[in-house]
């Protein structure tokens, strides 16, 4: 659940990956405890996640969030919990059938010999969200599609394990299985299939070669994505992809817009010192705050706007969307510490 973004977490922590943020379970509690064979089990680490709702129509981006504690008395250090990590395998079925593994991606993991695996505080409380169709499911054309992989209409079960001591040095194993977790996909109504295809025809735009009046179409990609979101957010602002297209919509561009700007021809844009952008992000945010799609967008805006965090969490409350903001907190101030350890 934990990516090193800075070099100073490098150097502290001993882990380079090379992998996007992603974390998913649903619907789970489990509990363990880590330990080493001097330490014994003086910490104990829970595990949930879970989904806004049990039903999702296909091509619905589904949220799901991962939440982990330690409520024992001392810290904890384990592998990485993230869904990329070497150390956690995904399952699934479909239908009822047999259960096969998922190929999901696998970051790249390297430790330094004094690594003694990621720490996880006493009263630590890590969130993340991701939208599972960036991590599981059929492959298809990400430049047609909004994600690179596809959920078809059926019933489906996920397997979880984790290796919790995988790589980390003077531990005994430990492997940790998640209960079963089923949610189903349902097939569009006509109105969620027009909604779908008009945002596809917007994401092929940012792959579109051709030019208008001297100017590459695929410029235009931004600019529309945020007319759309403006639009939808006035007409029906529970849109599910909302949340979706104001974070990882934002950092997704066709290769052939990225060029133009490689280029020079077209200006790079930098949502997140977008005043517009900032402005449809913190109403979704009130908007959806009670739900994992709101504390999604929070999640978004952390890399970049941490100071904005301690008010949202005062303003969102007891909410999911608080709770992310108050999340992201405090990990910082339980890592800061770490980073000035000495390797034991």
């Amino acid at each position: 659940m934990w990516i090193c973004l800075l070099l100073d977490d490098i150097a502290a922590n001993g882990c380079v990956r090379n992998a996007k943020r992603a974390g998913a379970i649903v619907t789970l509690l489990l509990t363990l405890a880590t330990a080493t064979p001097t330490r014994g089990l003086a910490q104990q680490l829970v595990l949930t996640a879970g989904v806004d709702k049990a039903t999702f129509f296909e091509g619905e981006p589904v949220y799901l969030l991962v939440r982990l504690q330690n409520l024992g008395t001392d810290t904890a250090w384990t592998a990485s919990s993230d869904l990329l990590s070497p150390a956690v395998t995904l399952s699934v079925s479909r239908g009822h059938g047999k259960t096969a593994p998922v190929p999901k991606p696998v970051s790249d993991h390297f430790v330094r010999p004094s690594w003694r695996g990621e720490p996880v505080p006493p009263g630590a409380d890590f969130q993340e969200t991701v939208v599972l169709q960036v991590i599981m499911g059929d492959e298809w054309d990400i430049r047609s599609h909004l994600f690179p992989h596809h959920l078809s209409p059926d019933q489906y079960e996920l397997h979880l394990d984790f290796d919790a001591h995988w790589g980390v040095p003077r531990t005994t194993p430990l492997i940790v299985e998640a209960a079963p977790i089923v949610f189903r996909i349902r097939e569009r109504t006509p109105a969620e299939e027009n909604e779908v295809r008009e945002l596809e025809a917007m994401r092929r735009m940012g792959w579109d070669t051709t030019r208008a009046g001297g100017s590459p179409r695929a410029a235009g990609y931004m600019a529309a994505l945020i007319h759309w979101v403006d639009r939808r957010l006035t007409e029906q602002p529970d849109d599910p992809f909302l949340p979706f297209l104001l974070s990882n919509g934002m950092y997704s561009v066709g290769q052939i817009l990225w060029k133009h700007i490689q280029a020079g021809e077209i200006q790079r844009f930098d949502p997140d010192t977008s005043e517009v952008v900032s402005r449809l992000r913190l109403a979704v945010i009130e908007r959806d705050k009670l739900s994992i799609a709101g504390a999604h967008v929070v999640q978004a805006m952390s890399a970049r706007h941490a100071h904005q965090l301690a008010v949202l969490a005062e303003q969102l409350g007891a909410t999911p969307a608080g709770a992310m903001a108050r999340a992201y907190m405090e990990r910082t101030q339980h890592e800061q510490p770490f980073k000035k350890q000495p390797p034991r």
